[in-house]
């Protein structure tokens, strides 16, 4: 601050104690320069990198450059704008803005744009195209970070269509000469908001227009690919970018080895590995995070050491991420203990451990229904300076409610609300399906009446819950009723609603319309699956409809469905009865030799 000091000492008396409006132009700017506001601009430069130390040194600067006399240049109070940006002050960039206007500061293309880009921040797009018009209004011609500022706004606000037609104007009406920086800014707007066909289709669109694609416009475009589950795309747009000579770079190999490593393509993916050796491309630390997480979701922990191994040969070292998979790896073949002495070795290397790492070892005690381990876990976290969060306490809460301890899963939903966490569908879910497998329907129903209550909204998953516990508990006419009122909720059963509603049926006798509801399944655009058959097989079986039992084997089977554990037991119970049935003694035929 000491050269803020001296800004202030060399400004006249008579503008620091002046309260009247000032009058600013930028034909200051043709005068000779004076010291002070090479220095003042020097400093700016820097704070455009680097931001200012808090916000009260930005507001100080700004008021003495508006006592400045002469005062600065629209420039100075760009980057001053700019600086503030890096520090991610939007709103305060637009209060500055507005006194900036009031004060008749002129405001360059560059000001306009950076309090545009703010306004999109802040949700603001009303104000955003506002300004679009001041913009004109003051003479200045809007330019192509403008407009591509202001389209990424829309696809940011889900207006994807509008951004579109938007673009097309501009450029089918010369407004705009877009280059590849904006269509690559819009494809990766459109990737980010999950409409990759859009930005496939605006890739095209810019090829045609003579515009080339650079690595990134494919980097980002690869990357939503993958993430989409087309990884075969994805490489065809790798053979291309090649054939184009543009090298790809090690971002590029990360995004298709993680979407090759998400479908299990390990040929693929290791030849992925060669090829960047090939072209001398190093991979570095998120290469071999996404090795290591994949080999451990797919339980090969030695292949997932080795990689750590090779890496710390390469000059990396594994950090909490890297040990975090390692033991997620663990965790998913059931072996915790080893996972916990995965974290000790992490806190042996003077590595701390995250909440990640507590939350992995917590769902696997109380998978292997060691919950009081996972509570000992839970309590230590606050002692390593670490906050349980919300996926924390749901993983404590399903391991109670699994191993029937319900009394103890309640008091811990308490003392969860009285920590002031905010409940998510998950946590709700837990416990409408907690209380209903320990025939708590009151407490259940309580509580989806207090989450409307509170803004959730439950979405379908919720409904089956519901649904799957009242019929489970007798309730079958609520259950009816719940499952009735979907459509008018703007809900779509899918099919494991059905399944639980044909269960539910079938069970209360009313095979007929459990039948009814079963034909109805693909009409309403859900596709049927071996659950919703066995458990409709199962229901014909408990109502004694063997021959009706017996065309649904023959559908299910045409279908490359097949008989589950259960609805194989019941059906070996029925051919050893000795129930003297004419449909049961067909039945015993069918299926006894």
């Amino acid at each position: 601050m000491a050269f803020l000091a001296t800004l202030w000492r060399s400004t006249p008396l008579l503008w620091r104690l002046s309260g009247t409006k000032h009058h600013f132009s930028s034909t200051s700017i043709h005068n000779p320069i004076p010291q002070y506001h090479i220095k003042l601009q020097e400093l700016l430069r820097d704070k455009c990198k680097s931001g200012f130390t808090n916000e009260q040194d930005a507001l100080v600067l700004f008021d003495k450059m508006l006592h400045m006399k002469p005062p600065p240049t629209d420039i100075h109070f760009a980057q001053l704008l700019t600086a503030l940006v890096k520090m991610k002050h939007s709103s305060l960039v637009l209060s500055l803005f507005r006194e900036m206007r009031a004060l008749d500061i002129p405001v360059n293309i560059f000001a306009f744009n950076t309090v545009i880009n703010c306004c999109c921040h802040l949700n603001r797009l009303d104000y955003a195209f506002s300004l679009l018009g001041g913009i004109i209004k003051s003479g200045i011609v809007p330019d192509v970070c403008t407009y591509s500022t202001l389209i990424k706004g829309l696809i940011s606000q889900d207006n994807a269509v509008e951004a579109e037609s938007l673009f097309k104007k501009l450029v089918t009406f010369n407004i705009i000469q877009p280059n590849v920086v904006t269509y690559t800014t819009i494809i990766d707007g459109l990737c980010k908001k999950g409409h990759t066909y859009m930005a496939v289709t605006l890739f095209k669109y810019m090829q045609r227009k003579g515009c080339k694609p650079n690595i990134v416009t494919y980097n980002v475009l690869i990357d939503s690919l993958c993430k989409d589950g087309l990884v075969d795309h994805a490489l065809g747009l790798f053979s291309k970018m090649n054939e184009k000579g543009i090298a790809p770079d090690v971002r590029t190999f990360n995004s298709l080895i993680q979407g090759l490593c998400n479908f299990s393509r390990w040929a693929d993916s290791l030849g992925l590995l060669r090829e960047m050796n090939s072209r001398n491309v190093s991979p570095d630390m998120h290469t071999f995070s996404i090795l290591v997480d994949a080999y451990g979701k797919e339980g090969m922990i030695k292949d997932a050491e080795d990689v750590i191994e090779f890496m710390i040969q390469k000059g990396f070292y594994p950090d909490v991420v890297t040990y975090s998979s390692l033991m997620d790896g663990y965790c998913l073949r059931g072996e915790v203990d080893e996972a916990l002495a995965v974290l000790t070795t992490l806190k042996r290397k003077g590595i701390l451990p995250d909440t990640r790492s507590y939350n992995i070892l917590i769902n696997g005690y109380c998978k292997k229904s060691k919950v009081d381990r996972a509570i000992d876990l839970f309590q230590q976290m606050p002692h390593e300076g670490l906050t349980p969060t919300i996926q924390t306490y749901n993983t404590i809460l399903h391991g109670f409610f699994h191993l029937g301890r319900d009394v103890e899963a309640q008091k811990f939903y308490e003392k969860m609300l009285d920590e002031g966490l905010k409940l998510n569908m998950f946590t709700c879910n837990t416990m409408l399906d907690g209380f209903f497998k320990n025939r708590y329907v009151d407490e259940a129903l309580s509580l989806f009446h207090q989450m409307q209550c509170n803004g959730l909204s439950p979405h379908i998953h919720t409904y089956s819950i519901l649904i799957d516990g009242l019929c489970k508990n007798g309730k079958l006419e609520k259950a009816r009723s719940l499952f009735d009122s979907l459509p008018s909720k703007g809900l779509r059963p899918n099919v494991k609603t059905y399944t639980m509603m044909i269960r539910g049926l079938c069970q209360g006798g009313l095979l007929d319309e459990a039948k009814k509801l079963f034909r109805e399944v693909e009409a309403n655009d859900c596709l049927l699956d071996s659950g919703i058959y066995n458990s409709l097989i199962r229901g014909c079986f408990y109502n004694k409809k063997y021959k009706e039992a017996v065309v649904l084997i023959d559908e299910m089977r045409a279908r490359d469905f097949s008989a589950d554990a259960s609805t194989t037991s019941m059906l070996l119970d029925l051919l050893e009865s000795k129930e003297q049935d004419c449909d049961l003694l067909a039945l015993r035929e069918r299926f006894l030799p």
